[in-house]
């Protein structure tokens, strides 16, 4: 017999069921079919038959021996049986359970040493200050926007990257970076749930949206995060720069978040490259037309991009992958030959977020807003309008207009126009480029 029984009970129907369960050939074929020992004995309800043998017998295979020590390996059913002798990879039940017990105890050394490590961690990070007076205006902002798509989560009890996404259309992760890069935000441990942290290899692993932030306390006044965000909401703005370059990360934004949504629409499918790419020509678009201007081009293209998978010689993944050149070329096509974008209404399901809302609010800024306006309203907003570096870099371009007005005989018209543009909000730089665009000696 190639299996050798170690039978536990003593009841002589269930013994004769185990054995005749068992029971092999020769060759090692087994004597029985499994549906022809249902008679032998009532299973209990829901029992199996391997199941009720197991309890009642163990089974060591013959021709199965341990790695390690040369002894049996038990076996639970009839499909793990070997019909000829060979060294089998599976452990026999002594040395299993002795590799589990090793494995026990170093899973054991290994998790007292990930909460060793995340205990000096979180001591670091709960002993970081920030002066918030120093906080660039562009990360007040993002705070304050912050703030409202999370309140009271921002100042009490910490939050993860799913709870921010109120904040903007997409890349709300990279926008918590920028604060996490300041020093403004930081991470606890504590407050994590169980299995955020995880070894893999030698390396702690990070489940990144089980992650919990926490506002960084303020280094000079000692105020709690409500009178931190209080007193930043009372910041008088004076960098220009800094507050256009995030209007440019929120745009991209905003742009990116509708052209997804139309790729998936027409199951066009980018890689990471693809991607950067189109962020990179529509960060550079963005400075001069507008979120829904830029919204018609994505439409546009990708409808284009679906037409063309329908070709013969084309398909799904050639079609998107002409989808960044696609971009490039048309907005150099648009700015070449003066043509006027059409503009889309945000669409129901992509909402402008808290980022957005507050632009709106302290900028008059919104998705129908150029680049160029934006600039003439960040501008305003932060006194560089008129500052002394402002009139150094307008003083040739006005001498230009000038010059070439009076040599065209245009002077009443190039005055009139510029009345009309500063009238209509826009600074005096882009009013003298418009303008200056229109002239051709």
């Amino acid at each position: 017999m190639a299996i050798r029984l170690q039978i536990l009970t003593e009841a002589p129907k269930e013994i004769e069921l185990i054995e005749r369960y068992w029971a092999m050939d020769a060759s090692g074929q087994f004597l029985e079919k499994v549906n022809a020992l249902s008679d032998v004995l009532e299973m209990p309800q829901g029992a199996t038959l391997a199941g009720f043998i197991r309890q009642r017998c163990r089974a060591f295979d013959e021709n199965q021996v341990c790695p390690q020590c040369a002894k049996l390996v038990e076996i639970r059913n009839r499909s793990e049986a070997k019909k000829t002798p060979l060294r089998s990879t599976k452990l026999c039940t002594c040395c299993q359970a002795a590799r589990d017990a090793i494995a026990l105890e170093e899973k054991k050394a290994k998790e007292a040493e990930l909460e060793k490590r995340l205990a000096e961690y979180g001591r670091g990070q709960a002993a970081k200050v920030v002066d918030y007076t120093e906080v660039p205006d562009a990360q007040v902002l993002l705070l304050l926007a912050l703030d409202t798509a999370i309140t009271p989560r921002l100042t009490h009890g910490g939050f993860t990257v799913g709870d921010c996404r109120g904040l903007a259309p997409w890349y709300v992760s990279d926008f918590l970076s920028q604060l996490w890069d300041a020093g403004l935000i930081l991470v606890d441990p504590a407050k994590a749930k169980p299995g955020t942290y995880y070894w893999q290899g030698d390396n702690i692993c990070f489940k990144s949206a089980q992650v919990v932030y926490l506002l960084t306390p303020d280094a000079t006044t000692g105020e709690d995060g409500k009178e931190v965000i209080h007193t930043l909401s009372q910041r008088v703005y004076t960098d220009a720069e800094g507050i256009f370059s995030l209007w440019l990360d929120y745009s991209v934004a905003d742009v990116m978040c509708y052209l997804g949504d139309q790729c998936y629409r027409y199951n066009h499918e980018l890689d990471e490259q693809q991607w950067n790419e189109i962020k990179s020509s529509l960060r550079s678009a963005v400075e001069t037309y507008s979120v829904s201007q830029l919204w018609f081009v994505a439409w546009k293209v990708v409808k284009d991009a679906a037409s063309l998978a329908n070709h013969q010689y084309y398909n799904r993944v050639k079609a998107a992958a002409t989808i960044p050149g696609k971009i490039r070329r048309y907005l150099e096509k648009v700015q070449r030959e003066s043509l006027e974008l059409r503009s889309w209404s945000r669409p129901e399901q992509q909402p402008a977020g808290t980022l957005g809302m507050l632009f709106n609010e302290i900028l008059g800024v919104d998705e129908h807003t150029s680049g160029l306006l934006a600039t003439t309203r960040i501008a305003q907003l932060t006194g560089w309008e008129y500052s002394p570096s402002i009139e150094a870099e307008l003083c040739k371009p006005i001498r230009e207009l000038m010059t070439n007005a009076l040599a065209l005989d245009a002077g009443v018209c190039v005055m009139l126009r510029f009345a009309e543009l500063i009238r209509a909000g826009h600074d005096v730089g882009f009013a003298v480029e418009e303008i200056g665009g229109t002239l051709r000696l």
